[in-house]
């Protein structure tokens, strides 16, 4: 499946959670926490034109901020965040993503078309779609194979 497509059918309520590279990194938990998500999209507080800078994830707050002993009032989200961040575009597929994603280690993966930022995919995401998947082709092969399904 391409990734367009699952934006568009399955993550349709998705909403992107974006803040400012001079946030702080105290300001991200709480936006995750609010949020309900483990990743917030970074833009150039500067440009103010959404252009993606970066990506800070749960985890860039318990591996670069916490250890480190860092006050997460007083740690920007532009010092903890993933620069150059790898993305992906509409026109890939379902397995392109979980492909970049593993080879990559990454557990999140934005989504944009000509540089604009227009979803973000989760190994959770891709999971729960292919589960889902295999729970339908499964259900057609068994009504296949005992006949429930058939010339109903």
């Amino acid at each position: 499946m391409q990734i367009q497509d699952l934006l568009d059918k399955v993550l349709i309520n998705q909403r992107l959670v974006l803040i400012d590279d001079s946030s702080s990194s105290y300001e991200a938990a709480v936006m995750m926490l609010k949020n309900k998500c483990g990743a917030l999209l970074v833009c150039d507080s500067k440009k103010q034109d959404g252009t993606l800078v970066g990506i800070v994830t749960e985890r860039d707050l318990a591996f670069r901020v916490i250890p480190k002993g860092l006050d997460p009032k007083k740690t920007s989200v532009e010092k903890i965040m993933t620069k150059n961040v790898d993305t992906i575009s509409p026109g890939k597929t379902t397995l392109d993503a979980i492909q970049v994603m593993k080879k990559k280690g990454f557990r999140h993966l934005p989504v944009t078309k000509d540089k604009k930022i227009i979803g973000i995919l989760s190994m959770r995401d891709l999971y729960d779609f292919a589960n889902n998947q295999l729970q339908d082709s499964l259900k057609q092969h068994q009504e296949f194979m005992f006949g429930t399904g058939y010339g109903s």
